[in-house]
């Protein structure tokens, strides 16, 4: 869906810049203005999604431009672009009832990840009224883990708070892997600030806070990010984490949380903390065997309860079947994802989760229907449980080749 924006602004070839950074394919430039009568007419005509307005020092016209905006056309959301953001413009805006002011962006890609943040959340907000929308406030805690590197808790943790944001909830992504976490590349984001700075602030965090330290990513989730270098991992300790979570759980409606494959004491607060923990394990002999050796830990810690076990590059062999996992691990067994080693690589390399840059593939069917249960609420799903037929047809729905390792090496010559 195309984003349509207006831009407003004095200088020409400030507008002329404007348009030369917004890149991206998603986001159009419909139409752009100096301010003024002629503004709202064009605003009239067109329409826009955003109204991206450059604001000078003392720039009374484009504040009762966009006050005016903001009350008559709530659908055109404003963006105020500052050069230099003070407390007086911030004052002067929030006066006039915009709450998006930014500096200038220094880059393309920042605007545009501006542009499409600012759409996506307000037109949550307005489709909340329009619709009036049931609110679900119960919050929960999810944290991704394994026994074992490798095994795709990332991607596992990143595509499913990607698609529990696309439902509209708020959603927020922990990155406790704090020695060597990536998810800021899976997602393609820069964070200015991560867990660490967080934990060095002196003063007693609120979600606000807590939120000023997060990277919005443009699917609207907002990101915790592990620390820049390994050296900054003993600066977040166990206490900071749980009282971290217990903020957060006022706010979002899902904080998932990716962590490393060890039992730390900052691992160990976040399953503790959370409603559900999502045991990812694989089908082969030596994951099954970390599995079954970390899953009797979590028993004597009397954390099982709240396993759900996700089988990750569900390839089909003869050798190890699903209901060996279930024998060994004895956990509930709520998803099998398949192997699709391109799709998943592809979306890594590209910065861009699968379950948006290809959501017909069947890595973004398994972890949408992973979605689907958490947001029904149904945690005691279990393939165990379903008929013969259910679980052939789900085996099926799955069913997947791994292209990379179909494809011959060589090709014999004729």
């Amino acid at each position: 869906m195309k984003i349509n924006v207006m831009l407003v602004g004095k200088s020409s070839s400030a507008l002329q810049e404007l348009r030369r950074m917004i890149t991206d394919e998603e986001i159009s430039v419909i139409a752009d203005s100096s301010g003024g009568t002629p503004a709202l007419e064009a605003i009239e005509n067109t329409s826009p999604d955003i109204l991206l307005m450059q604001l000078g020092t003392d720039d009374s016209d484009v504040l009762n431009l966009a006050e005016r905006v903001v009350l008559h056309r709530p659908r055109t959301f404003v963006i105020l672009l500052a050069e230099h953001l003070t407390v007086e413009i911030m004052r002067a805006a929030n006066s006039a009832g915009v709450h998006n002011i930014v500096e200038q962006p220094a880059s393309s890609k920042e605007l545009c990840d501006c542009i499409r943040t600012v759409y996506n959340a307000e037109k949550i907000r307005i489709d909340a009224l329009s619709e009036n929308q049931r609110v679900t406030w119960t919050s929960r805690v999810v944290t991704v883990f394994g026994a074992k590197g490798g095994l795709g808790k990332t991607t596992i943790a990143v595509n499913l708070a990607v698609k529990l944001a696309e439902q509209h909830k708020k959603v927020a992504l922990i990155d406790l892997d704090l020695q060597f976490g990536d998810v800021h590349i899976f997602l393609d984001i820069e964070p200015k600030d991560t867990i660490a700075e967080l934990a060095q602030d002196v003063y007693t965090p609120n979600i606000d806070s807590i939120r000023s330290y997060m990277t919005v990513h443009p699917s609207g989730v907002h990101v915790l990010c592990a620390p820049k270098s390994p050296e900054y991992a003993d600066i977040v300790s166990a206490e900071r984490v749980q009282s971290l979570l217990s903020l957060m759980r006022s706010y979002y409606d899902y904080v998932i949380i990716d962590t490393p494959s060890n039992f730390s004491d900052v691992t160990m607060t976040a399953i503790e903390a959370s409603s559900l923990v999502l045991f990812v394990t694989g089908l082969d002999i030596s994951i099954l065997k970390n599995s079954k050796l970390s899953m009797s830990i979590l028993e004597s810690l009397k954390q099982k309860e709240k396993v759900r076990v996700i089988i990750n590059r569900a390839v089909e062999i003869n050798t190890i079947s699903v209901a060996d996992v279930q024998r060994i691990v004895d956990a509930p067994i709520m998803a099998r994802i398949p192997s699709d080693y391109m799709t998943a690589v592809s979306a890594l390399n590209r910065g861009v989760p699968f379950v948006l840059g290809n959501p017909s593939c069947k890595l973004s069917q398994a972890v949408g229907d992973m979605a689907d249960l958490l947001l029904s609420g149904t945690d005691d799903y279990d393939i165990r449980q379903l008929s013969p037929q259910e679980r052939r047809k789900l085996m099926r729905k799955y069913r997947s080749r791994d292209r990379s390792e179909k494809r011959p090496l060589f090709r014999r010559k004729k």
